[in-house]
This record gives structure tokens, C-alpha cells and sequence, in this order.
């Protein structure tokens, strides 16, 4: 082979060399790749009463900013959602399904189309404090909010459900509210039993009574450890969504 030929062909063969040497290096370890994709949005939909319009503290649009604020720090991706808006400036996304003075049992008749319209992630669902002011017994409210989550499941199977219980002090119902928090375990319990994704969050001591901006309404830092409430049930189960995702088989 004349010189000129050879000294072609080693060049050619240096070059492909150090590209596949390089192509090598640039190949990233296999620990080194996510286990689990980035998280997409999380759409959350605030349900409730007055409480998640806000009232006793619209400032701050009850405990949907702080919610916000937490959530967001953490790098979650959130969507507010609901047919509802309302709530300052600095919060970015308004979205919510509250309904100042509704019953659960009034909610129960509507609830269906405005989760299948919202097609949330999480529901966070406060009801049950305008049942007992009204003179329901527990045991009617508990069967309410039943209600209610048979028509979130049916419009929305895979979403999950954090309930609180009601966290208003109501001196005059306290018998009441006490036998609806031990009925309301019982509720989600029942709604596990079918596979249902949902949690009740005892919220009866969350806050004392001296927080409150009108006796019923929370206060500006009440809405703030309601919030961390939240807050924690949404990223327990983030956490929980999390480990399934990188234990489960390939």
C-alpha cells in the first residue's frame, strides 16, 4: 500500500477511535440516571365551604397562599383547580371549589360534576361545619360527607382524598363534633375497603379557639398551621407515590 494510502487509513481509524472513546465517556452511569421521571403538575382542588374561600382571612385567601408558598418550596408543580377564583395578588393560581355556607349535604348533589370538570390529583375536602350549625346530627353529617366521597370516587377513581374534620371550636354543637370525629375514621375506613385513596385528618385540637378571627372562622395563623396540615398529608403521599413508583417491577 503506497505511503500516502497508509497514512489515510490510520488517520481515519485515529478518528473513529476517539469518537467512540468520547461517545463512552459522555455515557451516563446507570446510577446516575432518575429512577423516577421529574414530577408533572399536581392539580389540587381545594373543596369546602367558607374555610377554602378564605373568609376570616381573604388576605391571604385562607390557607390556599401558605399552602402555596410551602408546596412551591419544595418544587412542586401546582394547579389549583375548581370552577371557582378568588384571592390576592400574590396568589398565583385562585382556583378553588368553596362554597360560603354550604352543607355537605347540599355539596353531596353537585360535587360529581365539579370534580369531573376538575380532574384533580388531590382533593382536599373540608365539610360538615354548616351541617352541625344547622342542627344535623354527626351521625347525618358523617353519612353526608359519605356521600360525598362516593361521588368523588365516581367521578374521579384515581384522585386522592385528604378529609379534615372540622376544626371551627362550635361550643354550642361540642357534643356533636366530638361523636362526628369518631364517626369520620370510620367513613374514609369504609372508602379504603373499596380502594379508594383517601385519609382523614383530625384537625380538632389544631388550633386553639383564640386563633380564630370571629369565633368560627380561622384566623390569619390559624390558616397557616391549617396549611402545614395540608401540606404534610400532600407530601407524605407524594413521598409514598414516590417509593411505589421505584420499587415497583420493571
Amino acid at each position: 500500500m503506497p505511503a500516502r494510502q497508509l497514512l489515510s487509513v490510520v488517520l481515519v481509524a485515529a478518528v473513529v477511535a476517539a469518537v467512540a472513546a468520547l461517545a463512552v465517556a459522555d455515557r451516563p452511569e446507570e446510577n446516575d440516571v432518575p429512577a423516577v421521571a421529574a414530577p408533572g403538575v399536581l392539580r389540587v382542588l381545594p373543596l369546602g365551604a367558607s374555610s377554602t374561600v378564605g373568609v376570616g382571612s381573604l388576605g391571604t385567601a385562607g390557607y390556599r397562599l401558605p399552602l402555596w408558598e410551602r408546596l412551591t418550596a419544595r418544587g412542586v408543580r401546582l394547579d389549583y383547580v375548581g370552577s371557582r377564583n378568588s384571592g390576592p395578588d400574590a396568589l398565583p393560581d385562585g382556583d378553588h371549589e368553596g362554597r360560603s355556607g354550604w352543607s355537605a349535604a347540599r355539596m353531596a348533589s353537585f360535587v360529581g360534576g365539579w370534580v369531573l370538570a376538575a380532574d384533580p390529583d388531590v382533593v382536599l375536602l373540608h365539610a360538615g361545619t354548616n351541617d352541625l350549625l344547622a342542627g344535623a346530627s354527626a351521625r347525618s353529617t358523617a353519612q353526608s360527607l359519605d356521600r360525598v366521597l362516593e361521588r368523588i370516587f365516581a367521578a374521579a377513581p384515581g384522585t386522592h382524598v385528604v378529609m379534615a374534620g372540622v376544626w371551627a371550636p362550635l361550643p354550642r354543637q361540642r357534643a356533636a363534633r366530638g361523636e362526628l370525629n369518631t364517626l369520620l375514621p370510620q367513613v374514609a375506613q369504609r372508602h379504603r375497603e373499596l380502594g379508594h385513596s383517601v385519609e382523614y385528618a383530625d384537625v380538632s385540637s389544631l388550633f386553639p379557639a383564640g386563633r380564630t378571627a370571629d369565633g368560627l372562622h380561622a384566623g390569619p395563623l390559624a390558616y397557616r398551621e391549617i396549611a402545614g396540615m395540608w401540606a404534610g398529608r400532600i407530601e407524605t403521599w407524594l413521598d409514598r407515590r414516590a417509593a411505589r413508583r421505584l420499587t415497583r417491577p420493571a
